[in-house]
């Protein structure tokens, strides 16, 4: 069982609103004439036709339909943004800079100029709202819009700046600010991400901090949400799948299979239309029978046989089990299967 502390937190999501920092995150932007073509080349799900302000969930992929990352695509009027893990951005950002020119774009690494911040539960919808002093209507996962707040600092704390062209942080002024908002369900809540410009990072989170104690905000760890991500089913590129593994093997809502031609697509089209989407191993979400977490790699049995692994686990505070990632091999990932873990009953759901 967790302890008190992410417990806590758990419940602040489940019942009013958690505030995650992924600022670790990547992020990269693509301008120029050619930004959609250039990324609909690359990347498994359809570019082009996505409509402005809204975002899809895709993944690129090496000449053998290896995944390099996953991600999620925003396009706004001018640029596309690029979210995916650290891990996955250092994996493309060199081979999409040295392509950028073919592709009559400008690719740039903005991780550090941005910060991450992420509301989720039943009351982020309202908190979001509260922070930007309006409305805000983002129906679908991924819809997007830029809105412009303003930040006061009003801080009394801090020494005085050296430098004669900035303000003292001892006196009290606004910035007008632009920042990205996202609807993103990242748990089985509401869920909205905020990218904020980097050098706004400690106002804009003080200033989440201070809306937030009407609605009970708690900030949220990385064990909390690690149950909360395994909840709601969803995987994370370097820790439950990672470049040895061919797309189909992980999922097929970062595929648009109606499309042109893009890297690595042959391998995913071979498996959807003759292999019947049946791979080697495949990932699969498991209910297991336990309250004891398995370690990392612990080997998943059927009637003796080694049949698979474990990729990451959680205990469910909402099942009262332990739930996990495992690969399993061919064979083995039907729904509803009973499989072992460490000897505990299990059993195999579909992502």
């Amino acid at each position: 069982m967790p302890n008190e502390k992410i417990l806590e937190q758990y419940n602040a999501v489940k019942n009013n609103v958690g505030l995650f920092d992924f600022s670790i995150e990547g992020k990269i932007t693509v301008k120029g004439a050619g930004r959609v073509d250039f990324i609909n080349g690359l990347a498994s799900n359809d570019i082009k036709n996505l409509k402005e302000n809204n975002g899809v969930y895709a993944a690129f992929l090496n000449k053998i339909g290896k995944i390099l990352s996953d991600c999620i695509v925003y396009k706004f009027k001018d640029f596309l943004f690029i979210n995916l893990s650290i891990i996955g951005k250092n994996n493309i950002i060199k081979k999409l800079k040295e392509e950028a020119a073919l592709g009559k774009s400008e690719v740039e690494d903005a991780t550090l100029k941005y910060g991450l911040f992420s509301l989720q539960g039943p009351k982020a919808l309202e908190l979001v709202s509260t922070i930007i002093e309006g409305p805000l209507e983002l129906k679908q996962q991924y819809e997007c819009s830029i809105k412009k707040i303003t930040i006061n600092n009003n801080s009394k704390n801090n020494n005085k700046t050296n430098n004669p062209n900035e303000k003292s942080n001892n006196e009290s002024y606004n910035n007008e600010v632009e920042v990205i908002i996202t609807k993103n369900k990242r748990t089985n809540f509401e869920g909205y991400d905020i990218f904020v410009p980097a050098q706004y990072y400690n106002l804009f989170k003080e200033l989440i901090l201070e809306k937030g104690k009407k609605y009970n905000l708690r900030i949220i760890s990385n064990d909390a949400y690690n149950i909360l991500r395994l909840e709601a089913k969803i995987p994370l590129f370097g820790i439950d799948f990672d470049e040895k593994n061919i797309l189909p093997e992980i999922t097929e809502k970062a595929v648009s299979y109606d499309k042109g031609c893009y890297v690595g697509q042959e391998i995913v089209a071979r498996v959807k239309n003759l292999a019947k989407g049946i791979t080697a191993k495949k990932l699969c979400f498991l209910e297991i029978e336990s309250n004891i977490i398995p370690e990392k790699n612990t080997k998943i049995m059927k009637e003796g046989k080694e049949t698979g692994f474990i990729t990451s686990a959680a205990f469910s505070l909402e099942l009262n089990k332990v739930i996990g990632f495992g690969f399993l091999n061919k064979g083995f990932y039907e729904e509803n299967m009973e499989i072992f873990v460490d000897d505990k009953k299990a059993i195999v759901r579909q992502i």
